[in-house]
């Protein structure tokens, strides 16, 4: 095949960009605006395509001379023909030219191949991460369907799936080989946490858990995922009256600032350390992450913050695993706790209403301040003396169980004080 053109890339990406211009133009007044931002995306798209031609046909096929001599000594000639190998980025599919490096009955090396990086599969790593990223939320075959849909462009379910399997040992592999950080790089608190995740299964894996089922059950879809976090951050000590608002109400709580001049800024993860897996048990998950936590700070010199979800078998591995550690204090995520308020909130009042959302707010605050005794002795009070349906009376044991087995680990004022973090999105590491 022949060798990438730099002209006829610069020229495509020309034409392209083009198309995009007179697309605007022409339906700058035929087009509502979410129609033209779609448009637009779409005709980006061939833009990206030239220039990733464009970037290999500057890189060349990766010629480095008449030959080359293999480690084990052996000569290898260059071929005259380029080999094309097929490259699957985000913006299309195209062929990638390369040198090839070969005798007869030897399998030939292409240097190209090393000097970009290439993937063993067709597919680039950045769209493999898109296929990660993808596969995580869905199920494989709505994931593929999110490529055509987005980019169109024709993803195999059975791909995403495969680049999905190995995505982990890839995790492993990259975590093994990262240096430690500077110690000025990292925060004064060393935080891991863990929460359960449900994976949505295909129907022949979720088939094989039980094959009969009894009177009442229903087949299981989700298979529970422990994700498990390790990572530095900064102390920085929360009011409860600010925080509960930024919960509950987070665009008042900005405009509150706006108004103010004032900003509450959390402070940012440092060297996060992510572990996912449906394959190991709980126990191995929480192992990697103590794994990492005694790698950062193995002289135990940092405080230790260890905040779950509200499954208390988690709290009993987690008690287990890291009690020996000098300065080691266990925080309840205050998200799971908002979510059995809003969830006693919607039955008490009309859903989405302003009387509810007060009320989530007025009991956060009062839990933000350590008094989560007051907060329990108020539900069991409207439990006795209100007459309630037996649907709300339900819901509203079950807050109250909640919030009793977990009573310990809800001393947010001294949490908040010391400026420890209560609670994030295990994703997005900003704290709270």
């Amino acid at each position: 095949m022949d060798a990438l053109d730099v002209e006829t890339s610069i020229a495509e990406g020309e034409l392209a960009l083009q198309a995009l211009i007179t697309f605007a133009r022409a339906n700058a007044g035929k087009l509502e605006a979410h129609e033209a931002d779609k448009g637009i995306f779409k005709r980006l798209l061939p833009i990206g395509l030239a220039a990733m031609k464009l970037y290999f046909a500057q890189r060349g096929p990766g010629d480095v001379g008449p030959a080359v001599t293999r480690a084990d000594g052996v000569l290898l000639p260059r071929e005259q023909k380029l080999r094309g190998r097929d490259y699957f980025s985000l913006f299309g599919k195209f062929a990638v030219p390369r040198t090839c490096y070969r005798t007869p009955g030897e399998p030939g090396i292409f240097p190209l191949d090393t000097q970009v990086n290439l993937p063993e599969r067709c597919y680039s790593y950045f769209l493999q991460e898109w296929m990660t990223v993808f596969a995580v939320e869905h199920p494989f075959q709505e994931s593929a369907g999110c490529f055509a849909q987005l980019f169109d462009l024709e993803v195999a379910e059975s791909v995403v799936m495969a680049v999905a399997k190995e995505a982990p040992q890839d995790y492993e592999d990259f975590y093994a080989q990262r240096p430690l950080s500077p110690e000025e790089a990292e925060g004064e608190l060393l935080v891991v946490s863990f929460d359960g995740k449900g994976v949505p299964m295909l129907k022949a894996e979720a088939a094989k858990l039980k094959a009969k089922l009894g009177t009442g059950e229903k087949r299981q879809k989700k298979k529970e995922a422990l994700v498990g976090v390790c990572y530095t951050v900064d102390p920085k000590p929360r009011a409860p009256e600010a925080l509960a608002e930024l919960l509950v109400d987070p665009e008042a709580a900005r405009t509150r600032q706006r108004r103010a001049g004032t900003t509450d800024d959390a402070p940012r993860a440092q060297q996060v350390r992510r572990v996912a897996s449906l394959a190991r048990t709980k126990q191995a998950v929480m192992e990697l992450i103590k794994a990492d936590a005694e790698r950062r700070d193995p002289q135990h010199r940092k405080p230790l913050v260890v905040w779950l979800d509200g499954a208390l078998g988690l709290w009993h591995l987690a008690t287990q695993l890291f009690r020996a550690w000098k300065r080691v204090t266990f925080v309840l995520d205050i998200m799971h706790v908002v979510s059995y308020l809003w969830t006693a909130a919607n039955a008490l009042f009309r859903e989405g209403s302003q009387d509810g959302k007060r009320w989530v707010q007025q009991k956060l605050t009062e839990l933000l301040r350590g008094r989560v005794g007051y907060v329990i002795g108020g539900l069991r009070q409207i439990l006795t003396k209100r007459l309630l349906r037996k649907s709300v009376r339900e819901t509203l044991a079950k807050v109250l169980t909640f919030f009793h087995n977990h009573r310990r680990w809800m001393p947010y004022d001294a949490y908040l004080a010391a400026g420890l973090p209560v609670g994030t999105g295990v994703v997005e590491i900003s704290q709270l």
